[in-house]
């Protein structure tokens, strides 16, 4: 079932998560801090256990729902916590959803493609630590 963020606490469990996943482009925890004090911004969570099993992070950017981040815990992969993710964004309004994944992430893109992604444009050099190319995909 998915959460709204309500308790703080979360989000150092969201800034762990974060680092395990991204690593090198990992939202710092006083950068959720921040980012959750932002109307615009909105934190999701599914748990399971009680623990956070796969969040995601969305800037509303009025036309668009922006998707920053989303992850899902290893040991909770190919349990339909993404998908079910992606689900409740779209249930919240009739707006394009839109994210930017690496060029090498073979398994995000089909994950989103399955889910209703389309591939929009290309971002060269997006990513600074790498060199690596963004794609940019929407669902309508």
């Amino acid at each position: 079932m998915i959460e709204k963020l309500i308790d703080r606490k979360n989000l150092s469990e969201i800034a762990e998560m974060e680092k395990e996943i991204f690593c090198n482009t990992a939202f710092s925890e006083k950068q959720l801090e921040e980012m959750e004090e932002i109307d615009r911004y909105r934190f999701l969570i599914v748990k399971k256990e009680e623990k956070i099993a796969g969040y995601v992070i969305l800037y509303d950017s009025v036309d668009v729902w922006e998707i920053m981040k989303i992850a899902v815990k290893k040991e909770h992969r190919r349990e339909g916590v993404g998908e079910e993710l992606l689900n409740y964004i779209s249930s919240l309004g009739q707006i394009p959803i839109m994210l930017e994944v690496r060029e090498n992430n073979t398994g995000a893109i089909e994950f989103y493609k399955k889910n209703g992604f389309e591939q929009i444009a290309t971002r060269k050099n997006y990513y600074t630590d790498t060199g690596e190319a963004a794609y940019i995909m929407v669902k309508n």
